[in-house]
This record gives structure tokens, C-alpha cells and sequence, in this order.
């Protein structure tokens, strides 16, 4: 196979877009976080339940009069007409009081993930225990501590520098968006059938809206830049070690917060899985050298520019 040299990376420029976060923007995201983490407060008055309250429930269910595994919670706060649970149950919760027992008779979707419950109809016996309404954070110490932070500056600085990695991440797509154009047409790969085909399951299952034309063009160039870039790590003896793949991991479980240890050991007793991240990384390595061969011009926007950029 046909690669590129280091002496012809050595001639592509490439440009860096990106920009620096200002205080209106790490404001903007401040409130976005307060709008989105919203206080619950008791509802005082005396009155039945509707649509916006945060109504806190037991609940248990049943088909057929026999309980089944996952039916049953405690003190659980559901946002009426927040549609997250089955359609029609938060219906029969609204104008009802504190205190009352209710027997929400909702059948389970046809489509529903857990196959031995979908199109089946179930009660559920929940009791209303208290009644809740949202109300806008106040932006304090104390908010900061539900991020596991101590003062809403450690706060500000954590946005910061969040907005600053996903800065960074979407400057390292565009050059990978770029010299990957110059050396695919320099140096195309045609990719075997069946990897096309691995490539076309994943896409898929990412976006299943997308046509099988169009899915199969994406898969095709995606195997070929992996065939290309693998060949290029060879012929350059860029590798990846084992501690460098669980560091990227337990970087990118950090984000399911107190379910991470949970997630990882799944990682690790799945090779199939694991072996997935890894090419991943693998791949990113190796882009990541390619960029560090090419000649990169660095090219700082405004926000708005910016977000614009990553949208095209």
C-alpha cells in the first residue's frame, strides 16, 4: 500500500481554528447550569396536584395482579407532564392530593425495550407523599457543592475549563477533517467489503434516520482512513500501550459520574467492547501524530465564528 511520508506531511498546512472563552460566555453557561438544576421547593397551599409540579411518589407495579422486577420505587420525584415515564401515567396523577392512593392503569408500548413487558397492561399502585414545584437555583456556595466543588468560583473555573477541552476537541476534528481530505485523495484505500460492513452497523446504529446510500458512502470512507492511518502507525511505529487505553477510558467515564466504576468494570469484562475503544484510541493517536508532522497556522475566532465553523 501506497503511504504518505513524513517529508510529504511535512508539506500540508493546515489550519487551527479556535477561540477563548470569555466571561460572558462562562456566564451564559452558569445559568444555563442553574436553569437546568432547578430547586425544589414544598408546595405550601393546600391543593391537588397539575401539570409542572414535582409530585413525590411510591409506586409499585403490577400485570395481572403479580409484581414484576424494576416496577417499584420509593420517594421518587416525578415531574408531572414530563412524559419520562410510560405515556398515560402521569395523566392520572394530575388534580389529585397528598396523601391519596391511586391506581394508574397504563398498557406498556408495543415497541418497549424489556420485550416481556411491551404491549402488556399494567397497574400501578402509587401513593402521592408530597407535592413539590420547581423554582429557578439561586447561584451560591451551596449550589456549587452539588458538583462536588466548594465555592461557585471553583465552579466558574470548572466550566472554564470544560469549555476549553470541548474548544480544543472540536479544533482537533476540523484538522482531522482536514488532512484526512488531502490524503485520501492522495492516497485512497479501498476497504474490504466486510469492514465496510462493520463500518455501516455502527453508523446506523448511531443515526438510524440516515439512507443506506448515504450510510455506505460515510462507512467507505471511514474504513478507508482507518486502513490508511493503521498503515501509516505501522510504518511509523506509533503504538498505544495498555495504561494509556484505561487512562482515556476512565477520562471518558468520568462524565456517568458515581456510575462510572460500574461502567468500567463492564469495559473490562467485555473484550469485544474494550477492543473497540481501544481502536479508537488508536486511531486518535495516530491522527494526533499526523497533525504534529503537518505545518499547523492557528487561527483564533470569536465564539459566534467559532461554533459557526464547527457547525459546517
Amino acid at each position: 500500500m501506497n503511504i504518505p511520508t513524513t517529508e510529504y506531511l511535512k508539506e500540508i498546512t493546515l489550519k487551527k481554528y479556535t477561540t477563548v472563552p470569555e466571561e460572558s460566555d462562562v456566564n451564559a453557561a452558569l445559568e444555563h447550569l442553574a436553569a437546568t438544576h432547578p430547586q425544589l421547593k414544598p408546595v405550601l397551599l393546600i391543593r391537588p396536584t397539575r401539570k409542572g409540579d414535582v409530585a413525590v411518589i411510591d409506586f409499585v407495579g403490577s400485570i395481572d395482579g403479580v409484581e414484576f422486577p424494576g416496577g417499584a420505587g420509593q420517594d421518587y420525584p416525578l415531574e408531572l407532564g414530563s412524559n419520562s415515564f410510560i405515556p398515560g401515567f402521569e395523566d392520572q396523577l394530575i388534580n389529585r392530593n397528598v396523601g391519596e392512593v391511586v391506581n394508574v392503569r397504563v398498557p406498556f408500548p408495543e415497541d418497549y425495550h424489556e420485550k416481556s413487558l411491551a404491549g402488556k397492561m399494567a397497574v400501578f399502585r402509587c401513593t402521592i407523599k408530597a407535592l413539590k414545584q420547581k423554582s429557578a437555583a439561586v447561584v451560591d456556595d451551596d449550589f456549587a457543592k452539588q458538583f462536588g466543588l466548594n465555592t461557585v468560583a471553583e465552579l466558574r473555573t470548572e466550566i472554564e475549563n470544560h469549555m476549553k477541552e470541548n474548544i480544543e476537541e472540536g479544533a482537533f476534528m476540523k484538522l482531522r477533517d482536514q488532512v484526512m481530505d488531502v490524503l485520501i485523495e492522495r492516497f485512497p484505500v479501498e476497504a474490504p467489503s466486510n469492514i465496510i460492513e462493520q463500518e455501516m452497523e455502527m453508523i446506523r446504529k448511531h443515526d438510524g434516520e440516515m439512507t443506506e446510500d448515504d450510510a455506505r458512502k460515510m462507512a467507505t470512507r471511514r474504513a478507508g482512513q482507518g486502513m490508511l492511518l493503521m498503515e501509516m502507525a505501522k510504518a511509523n511505529e506509533v503504538t498505544i500501550t495498555d495504561e494509556e487505553v484505561m487512562n482515556a477510558l476512565k477520562d471518558e467515564l468520568q462524565q456517568y459520574g458515581p456510575q462510572a466504576p460500574q461502567i468500567l468494570k463492564m469495559y473490562q469484562a467485555n473484550p469485544e467492547l474494550l477492543r473497540i475503544f481501544r481502536a479508537a484510541q488508536m486511531e486518535k493517536k495516530v491522527l494526533r501524530w499526523v497533525i504534529s508532522q503537518c505545518s499547523v497556522e492557528e487561527v483564533v475566532l470569536t465564539t459566534e465564528e467559532f461554533e459557526k465553523i464547527m457547525s459546517e
